[in-house]
């Protein structure tokens, strides 16, 4: 059976970059860099390994920051070099600050775009000034614009655990995504990443530090409302509509293969893994002069793989799957993890048919729930 390689393409580049973000990217007021750091992309795309893919997945950074043409090419190129089935999931991510126009989103689709992931973050003026986000609570034109332009399925990005951030505002900003009609909702709890402006201001006392309480309130409120509107959880941060999953991240959340490209993507083929140097310019610099660009290589031992494909199973709502995890590593989930009983028989994981899954109310304490099962 032909193995198929879910791949990622890396955008480095932003107009600004937000409060809380330590992704890499670059920011840029230049379009001849975005020029460049396109066509640099589509070079890599091109002396690629020609493996078959399965899903392709655009991401940054500021995706929708690339010309039309630009995106166009990358997908085409993409689509070809890695024999991408009829029907693949092919997902962008945009900024509601960047190209949004009903012409530019249609040219994208005619190229096979599927899928639109728009980090809007919260329907809050006062939370999105916090974050330092360009776009205002009012920027919801793109998601009109994507229906118009014939984008199959249309995701929002939000986040919670701000510090000062009222359950109340968050539900608010929870319905205005649903009105919006979106199919796939992200939640991401607020992590204060060290090096951010964001967790500098809370260092400095300019910002309370953000209330676990509040965000479990948030969590629980979601999980209600998402629930009675007919999204169904199927990861712990990701809701879909019937039928709208993110195909791309289930390939990630099942340990399937992968290719990354652009800086500070990761590829893994199952044996070995790769990072790309998250140094935006060596990265255009080495493709621009036909080398290759700075890698780590790292092989994982098989009781690491292990451990993540177990975490990994864990965190979606289908579970770890006892005879999945059988066949691929000869193992009994409770022979490789005798963590889990105690968890188990406590009520912190439930059975459901072969698989094990956090309980619903677990999944709030999720992080450390897992770190105890495999350390």
């Amino acid at each position: 059976m032909t193995r198929r390689f879910g791949i990622y393409l890396h955008v480095p580049l932003c107009r600004r970059r937000c409060r809380y973000c330590d992704f890499c990217s670059r920011t840029v007021d230049d379009q001849a860099l975005i020029d460049r750091v396109a066509e640099a992309l589509s070079i890599q795309v091109s002396r690629a390994e020609p493996l078959f893919g399965n899903t392709l997945y655009i991401g940054g950074g500021t995706p929708n920051l690339l010309s039309a043409a630009a995106l166009m090419d990358l997908i085409a190129r993409t689509r070809e070099r890695f024999d991408l089935p009829t029907g693949a999931e092919v997902s962008c991510e945009a900024n509601p600050a960047a190209n949004r126009d009903p012409g530019y989103l249609a040219a994208l689709v005619r190229s096979g775009l599927t899928r639109l992931s728009v980090g809007f973050q919260s329907f809050d003026d006062a939370e999105l000034r916090l974050l330092g986000r360009l776009h205002d609570a009012g920027a919801t034109d793109i998601f009109g614009n994507a229906r118009r332009a014939g984008v199959e399925s249309l995701s929002v990005d939000l986040l919670y655990g701000l510090p000062g951030q009222r359950p109340a505002t968050f539900r608010r900003s929870l319905e205005r995504a649903l009105a919006l009609d979106v199919d796939h909702l992200s939640l991401y709890a607020l992590k204060l990443e060290p090096g951010t402006d964001l967790a500098a201001a809370v260092e400095r006392g300019e910002l309370p530090a953000p209330d676990p309480d509040a965000a479990a309130d948030c969590y629980e409120t979601a999980l209600e409302v998402l629930d009675d509107a007919g999204y169904r959880q199927y990861e712990i941060s990701n809701f879909a509509r019937p039928g709208r999953r993110c195909r791309h991240n289930e390939h990630y959340w099942r340990a399937g293969p992968f290719i990354g490209l652009g800086p500070s993507a990761i590829g893994d083929d199952g044996e070995r893994r790769r990072r790309v140097t998250d140094d935006v310019a060596a990265w255009l610099a080495a493709v621009e002069t036909g080398a290759e660009p700075a890698v780590e290589l790292e092989t994982p031992r098989e009781s690491e793989r292990r451990i993540e494909f177990a975490m990994l199973a864990l965190r979606t709502r289908e579970g770890l799957s006892r005879a999945t995890f059988r066949r691929r590593f000869g193992l009994e989930v409770e022979a490789a993890f005798p963590g889990l009983t105690p968890h188990l028989e406590a009520g912190a994981l439930e059975e459901v048919g072969d698989s094990l899954r956090l309980a619903r109310a677990s999944q709030l304490v999720a992080d450390r729930i897992l770190a105890d099962l495999f350390n």
